[in-house]
């Protein structure tokens, strides 16, 4: 039977300890691709804890283990970058969406397993991936080898109050899918004291405005579109803009709800420039994909959930509009099988504000719920 008793009790007695780690990697927030103070200081912690460490992977990112690997290989993933806010005119970077605390619960989970459950050392791999916040660092990481040995990989999410308070968590966290789509437009530049002779970018970027405004999502598909941003005419005043860009972003539950919805947005996107004389052509798209978990893995963390906070405290599944790059390494190795704990920690007043803010104590049961989880899925349920 497995020895849970041993691994919650060094969890509590090193609270403090995991608190600290936290309250240093909170001091250090870096953007993405630049989390080099935060890379070499988990780097250094893993080193001091037995791993073998790979640094550099995919610019900043970590992989480390513990030795020769056997089969199933079970992947504990933390994002590392910070956001960048501007406070009181000047932009600086904050962790407002908790990546510091995803990186505190993998590094502790990661070291007392090492310590405290041998059995699950041959098994364990931990990956800190940077520029989470990009889209972008999932598939580097996977482009660089991180999960091709990799069975099974499990992530990690501070959730806000109202949708999962302290002593509750979920083992399946359904992110939505996100397509980020930018349309360059074009006119025809001329006096704007003329402009009969030409063809105003800006009046056509602000048709295709209101063509995607009309392009109402199904409200039972938990589905949105938004422009979210526009640009025209940055010239001066007396010149008829030629050309503008607009992006709009795409959110949807599903995959393949979101692509029907980027059907309708390019058609309504084209046909609102046509109208006033230009030309509109998509640019560039950025998928996002949406979750798609295994049944088994995600019984299995519930399962640890289940012993850290009680049947009451297991929430089966919480469905969010936000995206999350992670998804990004099972379409990178479809086989993969995944789950994705969103944790309670009664934070405010939100993810991704400068403010956020959230009760510590749930550090330490991000880390046994992390340890159970590995458990469970590398030696078997009661193991």
């Amino acid at each position: 039977m497995m020895d849970e008793s041993r691994i919650l009790e060094e969890i509590r007695a090193c609270e403090n300890e995991i608190v600290k780690t936290y309250r240093t990697l909170h001091s250090m927030p870096e953007g993405p691709f630049e989390e080099h103070k935060t890379s070499a200081y988990i780097a250094d912690r893993l080193v001091a804890a037995g791993f073998r460490v790979e640094s550099g992977v995919a610019e900043t990112g970590i992989v480390a283990t513990l030795g020769r690997l056997t089969e199933p290989v079970v992947a504990l993933r933390a994002d590392m970058d910070a956001l960048e806010h501007e406070v009181d005119g000047k932009k600086v970077f904050i962790h407002s969406c908790g990546h510091d605390a995803h990186s505190t619960m993998v590094l502790w989970a990661g070291e007392i397993l090492a310590r405290c459950y041998p059995q699950a050392r041959e098994h364990l791999k931990l990956i800190f991936q940077p520029a989470e916040e990009t889209g972008l660092g999932a598939r580097r990481m996977a482009e660089a080898g991180a999960v091709d040995d990799v069975a099974v990989l499990l992530g990690i999410h501070l959730r806000p109050a109202s949708e999962c308070p302290l002593g509750k968590a979920t083992p399946c966290l359904q992110h939505s899918a996100s397509l980020t789509v930018r349309y360059k437009v074009t006119g025809k530049a001329a006096h704007s004291g003329r402009p009969h002779l030409g063809v105003n970018a800006a009046d056509a970027v602000a048709a295709s405005v209101l063509a995607v405004n009309s392009v109402k999502p199904d409200p039972l598909l938990c589905a949105t579109v938004n422009v979210v941003s526009l640009e025209a005419g940055l010239g001066p005043a007396g010149i008829i803009p030629e050309s503008g860009t607009m992006v709009v972003n795409i959110r949807a539950e599903h995959d393949g709800v979101a692509f029907e919805l980027l059907k309708r947005v390019d058609s309504a996107v084209l046909h609102a420039a046509s109208a006033s004389g230009a030309v509109a052509e998509k640019v560039s798209v950025k998928h996002t994909p949406g979750a798609a978990y295994d049944p088994g893995t995600v019984a299995a963390v519930k399962r640890a959930i289940s012993k850290i906070l009680g049947e009451p405290g297991v929430i089966d599944r919480i469905t969010t509009p936000g995206a999350e790059d992670f998804h990004s390494y099972r379409q990178y190795k479809p086989q993969l099988k995944t789950a994705y704990v969103g944790l309670g920690a009664d934070l405010t007043p939100g993810l991704h504000d400068p403010r956020c803010e959230f009760n510590l104590k749930a550090l330490a049961l991000g880390v046994a719920v992390l340890g159970l989880s590995v458990i469970e899925l590398a030696c078997g349920p009661g193991a």
